[in-house]
């Protein structure tokens, strides 16, 4: 009798894909709370009603958890730039201080982890790690849930940003996580790479002797079954 052999099951893939319907299925319940509360509002028009399913996932901004993260110039070719600012005429040079302001992005503070995960998809890499800076309780954000991709981007994250701060908070992000009940699900997920990358992490970690008991106990909490 042949055995069929069966193909290994990928957990990753499995664990983004249950995270991707869950994110569906919220959205689809915030889309149906609208609907009934568009016909109880008794919308004028369908344009009236479809605006406002359209936005069930919004919400109005509140200040005392408004988050504005900055996105500095950053000038890849300093002698050039100089350079070029010398000899251009003045209303280049006006051109030049009206680009160099400050472009400002503002989430609100996330709820919940459904929230975390959208606004994390819309962050470029270069301002996630100040986004997380700007969390006051990722403790209880991760309680219940991990974002699937979240360990997995932290060490490529830091190694671009290896100062002391970053160090900090990278370091209470991985106790947070570690305090979820989906924690030991998760570690389950990871490959031999994500193992590495976050060895790498823990090491790099390491460097800063304020840390280093603190990254001990937690890379033995990452790598203990």
């Amino acid at each position: 009798m042949s055995k069929h052999m069966m193909k290994p099951i990928d957990l990753r893939k499995l664990a983004k894909n249950f995270s991707d319907e869950r994110s569906k299925e919220d959205r689809h319940w915030q889309r149906n709370d609208a609907k009934f509360r568009a016909v109880h509002q008794r919308c004028a028009t369908y344009d009236e009603f479809k605006q406002i399913v359209e936005a069930a996932h919004l919400r109005p901004l509140d200040r005392n958890e408004t988050l504005t993260l900055e996105r500095r110039p950053i000038s890849w070719n300093q002698p050039a730039t100089k350079s070029s600012s010398l000899s251009s005429s003045p209303n280049a040079s006006v051109q030049s201080k009206s680009s160099s302001v400050h472009q400002q992005i503002t989430f609100t503070a996330p709820k919940n982890i459904t929230e975390f995960i959208q606004q994390w998809r819309r962050i470029t890499d270069d301002m996630k790690l100040e986004y997380l800076s700007m969390i006051s309780d990722l403790e209880r954000l991760f309680q219940a849930d991990i974002p699937a991709d979240l360990l997995h981007e932290l060490p490529l994250l830091y190694q671009y940003n290896a100062i002391e701060k970053n160090a900090e908070l990278v370091t209470n992000v991985l106790f947070s996580l570690s305090q979820s009940k989906r924690f030991e699900l998760i570690k389950s997920f990871l490959t031999d790479k994500d193992k590495y990358e976050l060895n790498l992490l823990f090491s790099r970690l390491c460097s800063f002797a304020n840390l280093r008991f603190s990254v001990y106990l937690l890379k033995e909490m990452y790598f203990t079954d």
